[in-house]
Parts: C-alpha cells; sequence; structure tokens
C-alpha cells in the first residue's frame, strides 16, 4: 500500500471534541481500506492515546479522512474543493443542528436519529483562515468498527432484515433536513443549503472516457437482451443520468432534501446483535451529497445493494416501508403532514426513478470488480477497474436483473 501519508497538527483538530481537559497525548496511523473499497479519499485508521486531566490515559479509535492525495486522477474526479467541504458540513452543521430539532421537540436523547459517526474535527488547510481545500484537508471521526458495526460487502447484497432497517434510517436521513428547512428556515438557509449545491462528478472526466466506459456496459447489456429498444434505452439512461448530474440545483419541494448521492454497500455500515439481528445503522461518506429529490437514494441503495430476489418481491412492500417510516419521522418534530400523502410520494418516485437505474448499472462495475482486477496499490487505481470486467457473469447476472425490475415495477421506460 505504500507509506502512509502524515497528518500534520492532529491535536488542533481533534482536541477541542474531547472532553475538558483531555489532550491528545500520541497516536499512531495505517491505511483503513483497500484499494477498489474508496476511490475518493484515503482513509486512515488512528490509534489515538487521549490523556485526562488526571492524568489517566485511554484508547480513542478513530478514523481519519484524506483527500485523494496520491492519485491525480481522483484529485481531479471527486474535487476535493468541493467534497470535503460537503462532507465536513454534514458532521460540522448538520449533524448537530438535527440533533438540536429533535431534542427540541421533545424526543428523547437515547431515541434522537444516531445514524452518523461521531465527529472529531476537520480542516479544510493548516491555515486556518483558509476557504480552500488544500493537501493538509482532513477529517477526523469515531472509528465505528470498536462499537460493533461492520462494513457491508460488496459481494454480499443486503437480506430484507437490513434492508427493512436501512429503509427506517434512510426516511430519517430524509425528513429531518426537510423538518429543518420548514421549520428553522435561517437555520437552514446558513448552515445547510450552501454546501449542498449540485454537484457534477463528471464535470472533470474526459467525454471520451466516459464514452468508453457506456461503450463497456452496453456490451454487456447486449449480453442479457437481443431487445434493441432495450439497449437504446440503457444507452439513452446513461444520457439521461450524465444530464441529470450536470443539471442545475432544483427547487424546494416536498420531496427534497439531503441526497446522500452514493447509498451503495460500502457506504453504510451495520451493527448487529448476538443473534444477528441488524440493530443499527450508520450511514458514511457524504462527499457527493446534494440537493435533490429523496427518490435517487431509495431507488439507487434498492438496485444496487439488495438482493435480487428480496427485492423482487418487497419492492412496493420498500416503497411503504420507507414513506411511513419518513412520516412518522416528520410527526415526531411536530411538522404538519397533511400534503405529503401516499399517492404524491408514488408519484414522486415515478417521476424519478428511472434516472438511478443506470447509476446502478454503472456502480455494478465497481461493486461487484473481481479483486483481481484492482491494483494493490491505490496510487494506481484508474478507470480500468471498470473496463476490464466486460462479461464477467456476475455483473451480467445482475444488469440483467436490474433490466427485467425495472420493467417489471415499470420504472424502466
Amino acid at each position: 500500500m505504500g507509506e502512509v501519508p502524515k497528518i500534520k497538527n492532529l491535536p488542533q483538530v481533534i482536541e477541542p471534541h474531547l472532553p475538558e481537559g483531555c489532550t491528545l497525548d500520541s497516536y499512531s496511523t495505517s491505511y483503513l481500506t483497500k484499494p477498489g473499497d474508496n476511490y475518493g479519499s484515503i482513509m486512515l485508521s488512528v490509534q489515538a492515546k487521549i490523556r485526562s486531566a488526571d492524568g489517566g490515559i485511554r484508547d480513542l479509535p478513530l478514523i481519519a479522512k484524506l483527500p485523494p492525495l496520491t492519485n491525480d486522477l481522483y484529485w481531479q474526479i471527486f474535487q476535493p474543493e468541493r467534497t470535503c467541504i460537503t462532507e465536513n458540513a454534514v458532521y460540522q452543521y448538520l449533524s448537530p443542528e438535527l440533533d438540536k430539532l429533535q431534542l427540541e421537540s421533545g424526543i428523547l436523547p437515547a431515541q434522537i436519529f444516531d445514524g452518523f459517526p461521531r465527529y472529531y474535527g476537520s480542516r479544510v488547510s493548516l491555515d486556518n483562515r483558509a476557504t480552500k481545500v488544500d493537501r493538509d484537508a482532513v477529517l477526523v471521526q469515531e472509528n465505528v468498527t470498536t462499537r460493533g458495526y461492520r462494513p457491508g460487502n460488496r459481494h454480499r447484497p443486503y437480506n430484507l432484515a437490513e434492508t427493512v432497517l436501512i429503509l427506517h434510517y434512510l426516511a430519517q436521513y430524509h425528513a429531518l433536513p426537510i423538518a429543518l428547512r420548514l421549520k428553522k428556515p435561517q437555520v437552514y438557509e446558513e448552515y445547510v443549503r450552501p454546501y449542498f449545491k449540485k454537484f457534477d462528478m463528471n464535470s472533470n472526466i474526459d467525454q471520451a472516457e466516459t464514452e468508453i466506459m457506456n461503450k463497456e456496459i452496453l456490451k454487456d447489456i447486449k449480453l442479457v437482451t437481443s431487445d434493441e429498444r432495450d439497449v437504446n434505452r440503457v444507452k439513452e439512461l446513461l444520457d439521461i443520468f450524465q444530464a441529470f448530474q450536470a443539471s442545475n440545483d432544483v427547487d424546494d419541494g416536498p420531496f427534497t432534501t439531503l441526497v446522500h448521492g452514493d447509498l451503495w454497500i460500502n457506504n453504510m455500515m451495520l451493527k448487529y446483535g448476538e443473534e444477528g439481528t441488524p440493530l443499527k445503522v450508520k450511514i458514511v461518506d457524504f462527499q457527493i451529497a446534494q440537493y435533490g429529490s429523496l427518490v435517487h437514494d431509495i431507488i439507487f441503495v434498492l438496485f444496487s445493494s439488495v438482493d435480487v430476489n428480496v427485492l423482487e418481491d418487497n419492492f412496493y412492500n420498500f416503497l411503504t416501508i420507507y414513506y411511513n417510516a419518513f412520516i412518522q419521522t416528520l410527526r415526531s418534530v411536530n411538522v404538519d403532514t397533511s400534503n405529503y400523502t401516499y399517492e404524491l410520494f408514488l408519484e414522486e418516485v415515478q417521476q424519478t426513478a428511472h434516472v438511478q437505474l443506470p447509476h446502478a448499472i454503472f456502480m455494478m462495475k465497481v461493486i461487484l470488480a473481481d479483486n483481481s482486477t484492482i491494483p494493490k496499490d491505490y496510487k494506481d487505481v484508474d478507470f480500468s477497474v471498470l473496463t476490464k470486467n466486460t462479461g464477467a457473469k456476475t455483473i451480467v447476472t445482475k444488469f440483467e436483473a436490474i433490466l427485467r425490475l425495472g420493467k417489471k415495477f415499470n420504472i424502466f421506460y
């Protein structure tokens, strides 16, 4: 994996977030993720030793997230100048404001939304006055694995129980910012809206690269269908998704909120009980979060990360489960839900869902990438990972399922 990047002046980032009188005594770092598991950043595991006011020392396992320092291609694509600032805002502004909103509505402290990892500081530069992200940017958060949370396995999609739990968390994650916008508009305009503008990750990708990737996808699609209309529709959907990414900010509507934008199996950590019952979720990696229709996240997570048979049996069920949890969350913070009918929600699904099918199709090339096609060193990861696996059986099978279910649930055409 190469030498671990150094983090300068880490105490200045962390210490304001420690209990009073505590300091960072010492720490060591190592790589947390292997290539293929995270593209837009470098993730380090930080073993911190915290000295308390009485001189006692305790371990505090943390994660430090750095921009993609060693890979110029990824710096260019992921545009840390935008993505780091957005992700920091989730922890710095959004999370505390949502906590406050819930507590002020009388929700018990132990029952407020707990879907974000705990925040231990961030910066965009060593220069406190800087507003532009540079190579010393860092975000520090708790390492939730030490509290029993486990990352998903991209080769094992979610089962029914996991999906139901995730939809409950997703509904809260979407509903609470809507409630904040409606109940505290000034707070929303100052601390939320400016950080979640529309973001086009493709803006720095050479059009020729995009065309190569799309061609490879269409080669696979031709292996699963001989119907020319289907192939043309996938081509059309890939163009629609690209246009969506490049589109302007959307106006406020009943279902516009902070869309995660990249909600697949690697960006959720689940905690399980002794019997294997999924209990809690942490959502991570908000780099491309942006304001838009909540349907984007629902469809993307269902089609990219849920077991095909489970999805086929429960698609409409899942929509109802999500909707009920969404309404329940709005009501819990005293938002009038009379405008939020299930019919209106289904209309929103119908209008938006097709945009996320090509996103799920594209992501399959990443999610189901054979580990042997991914270079060992992060510096060497490039687009070839998306073109090396054309014709791979697992990917073709999944493409076939996405097309079939997209048609079955009337969101393909």
